[in-house]
């Protein structure tokens, strides 16, 4: 049995169309109706990006991951290579002639059990004009399987959060293969709000407690869930990939410590390869300030400084995910400025982990 960690992420016209934050090519052009990546022949396309490298460092320091899988769903013929990158060297991890009509086993064996360092990533080289439609990473590890809570605070932003809402129902709640996997806390601090009704998700309607009060009875709903060990924080306009949110439950399934926390990385929405905060960093007398800031993303050696890690104070409630068993303590039940980052403050034991691709 396979679990799922790392799916391809491609460039989505409603979301950002950044394509070197996926992918880079020489020929190649992708179709944003049909989402794929045409590769002509003798062409090839990388993926050592932001969204899609895998960071075996990251993964072998914080889960308990030891074996890796590569699955790919391509039309055509070419060559799959899976490299590793580490400090500025390349090396050839394995090396497949590939056609997508040949009974070449599913699942791409990839040995990482001497590696602790630097990130793998896949590139594809076209023997003829070929399709790709996506890859992702495996493992078969044991995993023991629980459901993540994506807990939402909203005040009067009916437009926002009723398409947030729509959009996680539509590409998370109801897809076969995340069946009761995630459940969505929409904490409602405003006026009534039309949304879709389905199992996984509870609008609960609340006295206006600010951001602070609205996600505290968030995380408090959520332990009422039998099933829930992990929650996420989220912004009402929820403007991350989804795969985002599976790929951060992935990780924390697997994590080694209870303490481990996962937050999201903050880019321009006028320059989305620019990153504003990859969580923050504590100064003095709880003065922070941003880590990783204007790093732009697109650079091909960034993912090298993105991975040079510092310790994290604290993570921004846009997106904050950890386990339910490490909160020792809630914020206020009002507003107040600065919530998030007491919060961080508060609990010092977290061990606060920024992911490329979340």
């Amino acid at each position: 049995m396979y679990f799922l960690l790392q799916k391809v992420i491609l460039p989505n016209i409603d979301l950002c169309t950044e394509e070197q934050l996926y992918f880079r090519t020489q020929g190649g052009k992708y179709n944003y109706t049909s989402r794929n990546l045409l590769v002509p022949r003798h062409k090839v396309a990388y993926f050592d990006t932001f969204f899609n490298a895998f960071s075996i460092k990251k993964w072998k320091k914080y889960t308990t991951l030891t074996s890796l899988f590569l699955r790919v769903n391509i039309i055509g013929r070419g060559t799959i290579t899976v490299r590793h990158k580490e400090n500025g060297v390349i090396r050839v991890l394995k090396q497949i002639d590939f056609k997508s009509s040949c009974n070449i086993s599913d699942e791409i064996e990839i040995d990482i059990s001497k590696i602790n360092f630097g990130y793998i990533y896949v590139e594809w080289q076209s023997d003829e004009d070929s399709v790709l439609n996506g890859f992702e990473f495996l493992t078969k590890d044991h995993v023991s399987k629980s459901s993540m809570a994506l807990v939402i605070t909203t005040y009067n932003r009916k437009e926002a959060v009723t398409k947030t809402i729509n959009r996680i129902n539509k590409t998370l709640l109801t897809q076969s293969e995340f069946k009761d996997r995630f459940k969505l806390i929409v904490v409602n601090n405003g006026e009534a709000i039309n949304h879709p009704s389905g199992n996984g998700i509870i609008v609960i309607n609340n006295e206006n407690l600010g951001g602070s009060g609205g996600f505290m009875r968030g995380l408090i709903e959520a332990g009422k869930i039998n099933d829930v060990k992990h929650v996420i924080f989220m912004d009402d306009d929820g403007s991350c990939e989804i795969e985002s949110i599976c790929r951060t439950h992935a990780f924390l399934l697997m994590a080694k410590d209870k303490n481990t926390v996962v937050t999201g990385c903050m880019l321009f929405e006028d320059n989305p390869a620019i990153i504003h905060e990859s969580g923050a960093i504590w100064h003095r007398d709880f003065l922070h300030y941003p880590d990783k800031h204007y790093l732009d993303a697109r650079e091909i050696d960034s993912l090298d400084t993105f991975d040079n890690e510092r310790k994290i104070g604290y993570g921004g409630w846009w997106f904050f995910a950890f386990n339910i068993n490490a909160i020792e303590y809630y914020s206020f039940p009002f507003f107040v400025r600065g919530d998030d980052l007491l919060f961080g403050y508060m609990h010092k034991k977290h061990n606060i982990v920024t992911l490329n691709g979340v």
